[in-house]
């Protein structure tokens, strides 16, 4: 089995009895327990980016369809009775979460900005390309070039960048990294900013990023129990 679940029954481990083990073999155990850890951490986190990219992919060929054929009017919009106004009325209620529209409409702005791509092809576009490739920087020919769409579906991150500046001479936007995280460069201005005000809430240092986002996360979580 290829998801985190087959390594799951490694964690089930009897506390009780470990801490009674002798020294060597409890240091033993302990090393196995942490690397099935490890193991179940890897396969999930491998397994959400293809979730991620799955659901992005659904929800731009759910969003063409829904805006080619104006599906959206043949629903009532529940707050007033009546048919929905506009689309975008219509996602709001669909995505009452502030984050959950805000990935709706990068979905929605990506889909409309490659109408040259068809369903089949925006089902298969890895999101991180298709995204890319809908950017203010790309031109209207290279988007409609099936051999960039192609490989939108397979290239790596990184390979794609390089098909489009080198193959089809396009001027990227530059990225810049955050501890592990890469941002357009434009946005990395902001993300330190919102960073370092949650660094000094913490009595982090102003550039802690890293411990700025832990707290970020932590914090999330104990409000939401």
């Amino acid at each position: 089995m290829s998801s985190a679940i087959s390594h799951l029954h490694e964690l089930a481990v009897n506390w009780n009895m470990l801490a009674g083990y002798p020294p060597q073999e409890a240091a033993g155990a302990v090393r196995r327990i942490l690397a099935s850890a490890e193991r179940v951490l890897a396969e999930a986190e491998t397994r959400l980016v293809t979730i991620r990219d799955s659901i992005f992919n659904t929800r731009m060929c759910c969003f063409r369809l829904v805006s080619e054929r104006e599906l959206w009017k043949l629903d009532i919009d529940p707050e007033y009775g009546v048919p929905y106004k506009s689309m975008f009325r219509w996602m709001q209620v669909l995505y009452p979460n502030d984050e959950g529209l805000r990935y709706a409409q990068t979905a929605n702005a990506t889909q409309k900005a490659l109408p040259s791509a068809t369903l089949e092809d925006l089902a298969q576009m890895k999101q991180c390309n298709a995204v890319e490739l809908a950017s203010e920087f790309i031109s209207d020919e290279c988007r409609k070039d099936r051999t960039v769409i192609e490989a939108a579906k397979t290239a790596t991150r990184k390979q794609f960048r390089r098909k489009l500046t080198v193959e089809h001479d396009q001027k990227l936007e530059e990225l810049e990294s955050i501890g592990p995280f890469t941002y357009p460069a434009q946005e990395t201005a902001k993300v330190k900013a919102k960073l370092s005000q949650k660094a000094v809430l913490l009595g982090l240092e102003l550039d802690d990023y890293a411990g700025a986002l832990l707290g970020w996360v932590i914090d999330d979580d104990l409000e939401s129990r």
